[in-house]
């Protein structure tokens, strides 16, 4: 809704090309259904940044001049509800800020506005925020996360944000295509003299920034949401451009935008038929595979999986009979089965032992989706009843 707001400064197209682009983001889809926070900042992002021009509107007297303390209430609680929601919305509010910095240099009359004006919008949000960083944020240590590699990250990133797929070369020339039309737009805002450019250049380019900095950090596709959303606004004032310029260059946009919408579709279905993780579906498995009164599990990561074990096996038909046995409780026969999870299925042994020396013999793959999750190898153990591998072996 915000995205079709922002797109309505421009015209009615451009409002339902950001809807429809934000609409069908298979990036957006996936972590605006997580209880991360991802949804919200995104949404806060995009309506601090309404607010912001609403109110240059109407002290510029575009607008509505004579009530320009709403726009502040509003992007006051959207950039402290941002902040709260996650602390990637730092990147959003340093666009915001350099916009405004610039527009209100650039356009006050008087030294005395273009210092108050900014001083009205940013003391109370920095201050809380200040509050909210010693109170809360202060000390506090990322828990950690699977290590990637930042040129796949990016390209990764860049692609699933024009609908391409996750790796290879496609994912290469969809990545390219992606930064290719970012810079092709904001050229197209530059020269029309629309320095919305600025705002949009800064979210994306900080990121990027910062990687060096954070590098102690886990990166992951989930911190550039905020970059992703923002690319999305952005790219509509380019397809509304090429609709307008004839019938050749419409077809060609209506061409890329059927090929946006059935890259992201086909993400999404990958989303909707794996989600992020079958596990309950594995652990159903092991247990009609399983003869004895008790079905001991262990991993290759005790933290991860015995979490995912202990909170599924509660929907199982013998809930009780599941144990899982961590790295200090697992006895010398070894489990019944043995889970080994993965991000990437490019190492998948056939045949695995424990610390023990009890061999594991591969028998399915469970597949999750991508960004969110991963992959389990079941393996079942030698010394126990057979059980055949599956065929196939990825489900």
């Amino acid at each position: 809704m915000v995205a079709g707001l922002l797109g309505a400064r421009r015209s009615r197209l451009e409002a339902c090309i950001a809807v429809i682009l934000t609409s069908w983001s298979y990036l957006l889809i996936h972590f605006g259904t997580e209880a991360r926070g991802y949804s919200l900042v995104i949404f806060f992002a995009l309506l601090a940044w309404y607010a912001l021009q609403k109110f240059e509107e109407t002290v510029s007297g575009g607008g509505d001049s004579g009530r320009p303390w709403i726009w502040i209430i509003v992007f006051w609680s959207a950039v402290v509800l941002g902040f709260l929601a996650h602390l990637e919305f730092a990147i959003c509010f340093a666009a915001l800020v350099a916009w405004a910095l610039w527009r209100f240099v650039r356009h006050r009359p008087k030294w005395r506005q273009a210092l108050l004006d900014p001083f009205a919008l940013f003391t109370v949000p920095v201050a809380l925020f200040l509050v909210f960083y010693f109170v809360a944020l202060r000390g506090m240590e990322v828990g950690g996360g699977p290590e990637w590699q930042v040129t796949p990250l990016l390209i990764k990133t860049a692609s699933y944000t024009v609908g391409g797929p996750a790796s290879g070369a496609a994912a290469g020339i969809a990545a390219l295509l992606a930064v290719a039309s970012i810079y092709v737009v904001l050229v197209y805002l530059m020269f029309e003299r629309n320095d919305r450019w600025i705002f949009y250049a800064v979210v994306v380019v900080v990121p990027l920034g910062l990687i060096p900095i954070l590098r102690l950090v886990p990166l992951s596709v989930r911190y550039f949401m905020i970059s992703v959303a923002a690319s999305l606004v952005l790219l509509s004032s380019g397809y509304a451009a090429l609709l307008r310029r004839g019938v050749a260059w419409r077809g060609i946009g209506l061409t890329l935008l059927a090929v946006f919408v059935a890259g992201n579709a086909v993400n999404t279905g990958n989303l909707l038929r794996f989600g992020r993780g079958q596990y309950l579906a594995a652990l159903r498995f092991m247990e009609k595979n399983s003869d004895g009164r008790e079905v001991v599990i262990t991993s290759d990561h005790d933290f991860r999986n015995g979490m995912l074990v202990n909170y599924y096996k509660r929907h199982l038909a013998r809930p009780d009979a599941i144990r899982y046995a961590d790295e200090e409780t697992l006895s010398e026969g070894g489990a019944d089965w043995l889970i080994l999870h993965r991000f990437e299925l490019t190492g998948r042994p056939s045949r695995v032992t424990d610390g023990y020396g009890n061999a594991y013999q591969l028998v399915k793959i469970y597949r999750y989706s991508d960004l969110s999750g991963w992959n389990w190898l079941l393996y079942h153990n030698l010394n126990r009843p057979s059980v055949a591998p599956q065929s196939p072996l990825l489900h």
